[in-house]
């Protein structure tokens, strides 16, 4: 939060000093020189302005400046909370395919399936939280990209056998219970952090999640005790209670 409102000043200030130095003097500049009839120039107009307005002789022009500078500080800050909740580009399938070709990092991860064991044969509901721990590890740290349906390898599998094990066998039934899942766990407005993506690729269908990082900590419940993910590297783990008051303490300076 505490590197929201710095970032949030350093776009106040932009705006009203960009306001005050450059937008302002050349529109004042402009409207003069049309005003004028072309007799005096623009470049002329433009200096003279900024004798008027810099450094200010008088209170007008003082209350004037404190006005302009006021004007850019709101469009700072219009600009910079667009900035921050522009939704980002939806991923394309060739942007997947170039990410699976990469492999996992610390901004992208592969989940083989959502509830399917490939080694038993069979549909497990614990592994549900396997994705979830994943998806805290991201919502925990910078964001990223959960990949379901590809192995670890980058060996696309698809989601039919994850689609077999739901009531409404379709992508619209996975993400429905893909949604609920998270949101049981972490709260519904968690569920705004994650833009959810289907993909064909060889003619096999898998999922990606472009997560958005958590303004809250975010905890995974696991044996009756709070657990903190957070993905470092290409690894999800979780943190100890000491780690985790240390890392947020650092998130939040």
């Amino acid at each position: 939060m505490k590197r929201y409102f710095n970032n949030l000043f350093i776009w106040q200030v932009a705006g009203g000093g960009l306001f005050l130095l450059f937008v302002s003097p050349f529109l004042l500049a402009v409207y003069q020189y049309e005003f004028s009839d072309h007799q005096i120039s623009l470049q002329q107009n433009l200096s003279d302005i900024y004798k008027v307005l810099l450094p200010p002789r008088d209170i007008d022009i003082l209350l004037l400046n404190v006005a302009i500078s006021a004007i850019g500080v709101i469009a700072g800050t219009i600009l910079y909370r667009y900035k921050k909740r522009k939704p980002k580009k939806e991923l394309t399938t060739s942007d997947v395919l170039t990410l699976i070709e990469k492999g996992e990092n610390a901004r992208v991860e592969f989940k083989s399936s959502l509830r399917h064991d490939y080694h038993q044969i069979k549909t497990d509901k614990n592994l549900e939280s396997m994705i979830l721990k994943s998806i805290a590890g991201f919502l925990n740290s910078n964001g990223g990209t959960l990949i379901i349906g590809v192995d670890d390898g980058g060996q696309i599998l698809g989601l039919e056998n994850d689609y077999w094990s739901l009531k409404k066998e379709s992508k619209d039934g996975f993400e429905q219970r893909l949604m609920l899942i998270v949101s049981n766990e972490f709260g519904k407005d968690i569920c705004s952090k994650i833009h959810v993506s289907f993909h064909r690729i060889r003619d096999k269908e898998i999922c990606s999640l472009s997560i958005a990082p958590s303004k809250r900590p975010v905890y995974f419940e696991e044996n009756n005790q709070t657990v903190f993910f957070l993905r470092t590297g290409n690894v999800t783990k979780p943190l100890s209670t000491s780690e985790t008051v240390k890392y947020l303490e650092l998130k939040n300076s």
